[in-house]
């Protein structure tokens, strides 16, 4: 039985490039079956120029795929690891920032029936980016956490990186809902320096307990204090200019205790879980 193979003519145009694509096709199925053939070929190759060729499309498979954030933050200037690690944060998905966007449009409807429920969402309004925070650390929904910390970043930094990016996200959406709020608009920005002063009061708690503990107890107290003032009517304990003077105070003086306690906020997130 007669063996057929890829004529010279055949292979050097294959090998260039340049074969018409019915020529491509036949040389192509039978440059699989015959060795012999591949073996002359491999004479038109550059072999350098191919094991280049081969890197590039194996590191291409092997990488990840960078989603839409990692892209955007890209974009930004922001470097791929810290990029990688801002966009797994599980408060920065979909699910997450629906449900929060889904509580405070129920309490701006509610406030439209009722403007006495215009004080609940006062009070709803700092734990929206403040259990943000919780969720960035919390141990169960972090995919990426053992990566997060045996990544090349001090524990503070890491926190900061989430912390800001979580309430550049979510602190959008609490105002747009506050915008829609009936009556002035002092309630659609009265939330901001209270949403300041607890979410630096949590992360100065850092140093002491986990981010996740940290923001529970700085929430509970918040819910305490606050909901019996709403139901009362007295919004000025916590709204007022001078509670606005008191929570700008707080938010100086924890971002103060942070960098002074800097170094036992980086054991801490070692040990979070």
């Amino acid at each position: 039985m007669n063996v057929w193979h890829l004529d010279p003519e055949a292979i050097r145009r294959y090998a260039r490039g340049v074969a018409p694509p019915e020529l491509a096709a036949s040389a192509e199925a039978h440059l699989m079956k015959c060795a012999a053939c591949r073996g002359v070929i491999s004479s038109y190759v550059d072999a350098r120029r191919a094991e280049t060729i081969w890197h590039e499309v194996a590191d291409r498979v092997d990488a990840p795929r960078r989603s839409g954030p990692e892209r955007m933050l890209a974009r930004l200037g922001v470097g791929e690891a810290t990029a990688r690690l801002v966009a797994a944060t599980p408060t920065l998905r979909g699910p997450w920032l629906l449900a929060v966007a889904g509580v405070l449009a129920f309490a701006v409807w509610a406030a439209q029936v009722d403007e006495r429920f215009l004080r609940m969402f006062l009070v709803v309004a700092p734990l929206g980016p403040l259990a943000g925070v919780a969720v960035a650390f919390a141990g169960g929904l972090d995919p990426t956490r053992e990566i997060g910390l045996a990544a090349p970043y001090s524990g503070l930094r890491l926190l900061l990186i989430r912390t800001a990016a979580v309430l550049a996200v979510t602190a959008p959406i609490v105002a747009a809902a506050g915008l829609a709020l009936p009556g002035s608009h002092w309630p659609a920005v009265a939330w901001l320096l209270p949403t300041a002063g607890l979410t630096c009061a949590a992360l100065a708690l850092t140093a002491r307990m986990t981010p996740v503990v940290a923001v529970g107890v700085v929430a509970t107290a918040w819910v305490l204090v606050t909901v019996p003032a709403a139901i009362a009517g007295h919004l000025d304990l916590a709204f007022g200019i001078g509670a606005q003077v008191c929570w700008l105070a707080v938010a100086v003086g924890g971002g103060v205790w942070l960098a002074v306690t800097r170094h036992t906020v980086t054991i801490k997130l070692g040990r979070s879980a």
